[in-house]
């Protein structure tokens, strides 16, 4: 009797063992794969600063053209480019404040729509 719980016993590591390694290799292949990823998203963020960083020299050119043109070609005196430029800033605020506005507008709205058809939704009874 001693023998046959014996053998039961080793049966059933041998079953534990198998699912183990069964799950260590599952678990090794999911981390493999998320280890793609990562390095791929890695990728689009050096591409994006390397973009960003582009974009700003151009900006930067964009705004030395600009001024040159307005005090050079245009003939504008510095003290009225530099209220001109103010004045832009403080409009492009604004305008940034009221987008922003707008979209929780749009998301108070959506979540609200959302709310209205689960509560219209027929509850399911257990």
């Amino acid at each position: 009797m001693a023998k046959r719980k014996k053998k039961t016993r080793l049966r059933h590591l041998s079953y534990l063992q198998e699912e183990f390694r069964k799950e260590d290799k599952l678990l090794r292949e999911n981390l493999d794969y998320i280890k793609k990823h990562v390095d791929k998203l890695w990728e689009y963020a050096t591409d994006a600063k390397d973009r960003l960083q582009d974009l700003e020299i151009q900006v930067n050119l964009i705004t030395r053209l600009l001024t040159t043109l307005c005090l050079e070609v245009l003939r504008m005196k510095p003290k009225a480019l530099r209220r001109m430029i103010k004045r832009v800033e403080e409009e492009a605020v604004a305008d940034s404040q009221v987008m922003h506005l707008e979209e929780l507008f749009r998301l108070e709205s959506r979540e609200k729509k959302e709310e209205k058809k689960e509560g219209n939704k027929p509850k399911k009874n257990d």
